[in-house]
């Protein structure tokens, strides 16, 4: 009989994850069902550092069960990298790894799956104006949530410019299969190869929606120093980043990590870690700042 252990990371609440001998077992309604189309077709493509899924007995890359996609991938025996940090050589290896990922031909059939732009992003301006509103009006049911609205009302105009600038949509250009989400809470480190796990958010988009979690205010979820950057960009190789694209993104994960953050630190799980995370995205080095500078 196979014992299903359950794993605990990462602050997405839409899945549950479980160890089960030799493979990641994941029970999910986040992201869409182009993530695992997307590591099936990157891991066939030689891609080393992405595990591919296991398919079922009728042949498919995951079954429904609940209203929830099940999914089975091989565990990967490593740490996470934002529990150890990286290397320079490691940083080297992982911007490999990604400009291994962008430069992948995109067939016709995940050009239909992957969406152009995060679907979390679609829902944060509503959700911050909402936030906002209950902050500004509403008497705090306790001590936490007093601290929590002080620290929002505090970032209120640069929280309403991120909300301006997310809601300008991109300069288009070239679109390349993007992990969307690829800081180092989902990257694996074994002696031999990193691996990119967690592929819920995967987009069909230019290169800045990745690049922009290496260029600082990630704490240590990105580079840490100018050498942690330039390592990485060793790996990945000469690039030109558009500003106005990268403005955007930014802008729009530093709105969906202060929306986020905020309302878990109001609902829970884990209200006073979440409210840790929320004033370090808006601080001095965070996120926020930033995507505004």
């Amino acid at each position: 009989m196979t014992e299903l252990t359950q794993v605990h990371h990462g602050a997405d609440l839409a899945a549950e994850v479980w160890r089960a001998d030799d493979y990641a077992v994941k029970w999910s309604t986040g992201g869409t069902t182009a993530a695992p189309e997307t590591t099936s077709y990157l891991a066939e493509a030689g891609v080393r550092g992405v595990p591919a899924p296991v398919r079922t007995t009728t042949g498919h890359l995951w079954s429904d069960r609940d209203g929830k996609r099940l999914s089975l991938t091989p565990w990967i025996p490593g740490a996470r990298a934002a529990e150890t940090g990286l290397t320079t050589a490691q940083w080297t290896q992982y911007g490999a790894l990604l400009a291994e990922v962008h430069s992948q031909e995109v067939p016709a059939r995940l050009k239909a799956l992957l969406p152009p732009l995060n679907p979390i992003n679609a829902r944060m301006p509503a959700l911050a104006r909402e936030l906002a509103q209950r902050f500004a009006t509403q008497t705090p049911a306790d001590d936490l949530e007093a601290e929590l609205a002080t620290t929002w009302l505090a970032h209120q105009t640069a929280i309403d410019a991120l909300v301006e600038r997310a809601a300008q949509l991109p300069v288009p250009g070239p679109r390349v299969i993007c992990h969307a989400d690829p800081h180092l809470g989902n990257v694996l480190v074994t002696p031999t190869q990193l691996y990119l796990i967690d592929w819920d958010d995967a987009v069909l988009a230019p290169i800045e929606q990745d690049l922009l979690f290496m260029l600082g205010g990630m704490g240590s979820l990105g580079p840490a120093t100018p050498q942690d950057q330039e390592a990485f960009f060793t790996g990945y190789g000469p690039t030109a980043l558009d500003p106005t694209r990268l403005t955007y993104y930014r802008s729009a994960r530093a709105l969906e990590d202060t929306t986020l953050w905020a309302e878990q630190a109001l609902t829970g799980p884990n209200r006073e870690d979440c409210l840790e995370i929320l004033q370090g995205v808006l601080g001095p080095d965070g996120l926020v700042v930033q995507a505004l500078s």
